[in-house]
């Protein structure tokens, strides 16, 4: 659309059955400037102050040909719904598509994906997930339709390497049908130049988890408890004392999908020669690393302890803390 021009259209838009239609803007130019996309007289892209106007719909945010992307998901019942769209050209013009996808474009997608599973020796498939702080996710699950596409794809493939780019902890309910996960979360500007190294074998996976993945949404911290999360009249509650973290999956016996520190490497590691002594306050661990296998790697060297036995207090009560919620208190210091 040429700059200083105007564009409308008004017509019906007929669903043959209920389902879940998810409207897709490509558009140029700033966000305020974006074409207006009523359906039923609902705004399907309201402009969202902050950050808030940059992750909407939990996909990345730009297109190929570098146009911005706003998705919006809602379910349509059988018949004909009202869709109206205006746009402006401002003063350098305008470039938009308004898309759709329903559960036959999905299922389409997904045979063609499946196709190409087949037909290759190995499957490398990216999942995502955007977040920004001050935003809560409402699920632990990757958004959109993206664990049934990954589903499908394994089990035409079992050589499929997932890679996560996500923000946190996700659950993983086709874990036993792929080959391997790679976890990078958001790697910045070199990600795409780390993964590959990684994915071809000419870096070493070394990092490890700094949390705990649970398995599902039913199975962590906050689950069951709408105090813990989403709150209630607008309080939260951290009411799972020191039991944070790992230390709640080990103190209700739940096992979680990944323990935290959990991290698989090409090569293996060997330890020797554990020494403690004292240091200040505190103790010093030393001891031996040493690469037993036949690729260059690095080790990430982790100490864990556990509570003493004559220790019983799992509240906080002095110095002397450990791994497993537990706080030995200054009467003890003398063991």
């Amino acid at each position: 659309m040429a700059a200083g021009k105007s564009w409308a259209y008004e017509g019906t838009l007929t669903v043959a059955e209920a389902d879940e239609w998810t409207f897709v803007l490509h558009f140029s130019g700033p966000p305020a400037g974006r074409p207006k996309v009523l359906l039923d007289g609902e705004e399907l892209f309201p402009f969202r102050p902050g950050l808030g106007e940059y992750f909407t719909g939990g996909f990345v945010s730009a297109a190929p040909d570098g146009l911005a992307v706003r998705r919006a998901a809602v379910g349509l019942t059988a018949g004909k719904h009202r869709l109206k769209v205006t746009a402006k050209g401002g003063g350098k013009g305008l470039t938009f598509r308004l898309r759709r996808t329903t559960s036959a474009t999905r299922a389409a997608d997904v045979a063609g994906a499946v196709r190409a599973a087949r037909a290759a020796h190995s499957v490398v498939l990216f999942g995502y997930e955007d977040a920004t702080e001050g935003r809560d996710r409402a699920t632990i699950a990757l958004p959109g339709h993206q664990n049934a596409l990954i589903a499908a794809v394994a089990e035409a493939n079992p050589r499929t390497t997932v890679v996560l780019n996500t923000s946190s902890c996700t659950s993983m309910p086709w874990l036993e049908r792929t080959g391997a996960v790679l976890q990078m979360y958001y790697p910045g500007q070199e990600g795409a130049a780390a993964t590959t190294a990684l994915l071809f074998g000419d870096a070493n996976p070394g990092g490890r988890l700094t949390q705990s993945f649970p398995v599902s949404d039913d199975r962590h911290p906050m689950a069951g408890d709408p105090l813990r999360y989403p709150g209630v009249n607008g309080r939260e509650e951290y009411s799972e004392g020191v039991q944070v973290g790992y230390r709640w999956y080990d103190a209700e016996g739940v096992r979680p999908l990944f323990p935290f520190g959990h991290g698989l490497s090409y090569t293996t590691f060997a330890y020797a020669g554990l020494r403690l002594r004292r240091r200040g306050s505190g103790l010093e661990a030393v001891f031996t690393v040493r690469n037993t296998g036949r690729r260059a790697g690095a080790e990430v060297a982790r100490c864990m302890w556990g509570p003493r036995p004559i220790c019983r207090s799992t509240r906080p009560s002095g110095p002397w803390r450990d791994s497993g919620g537990s706080i030995c208190g200054p009467a003890r210091r003398g063991r």
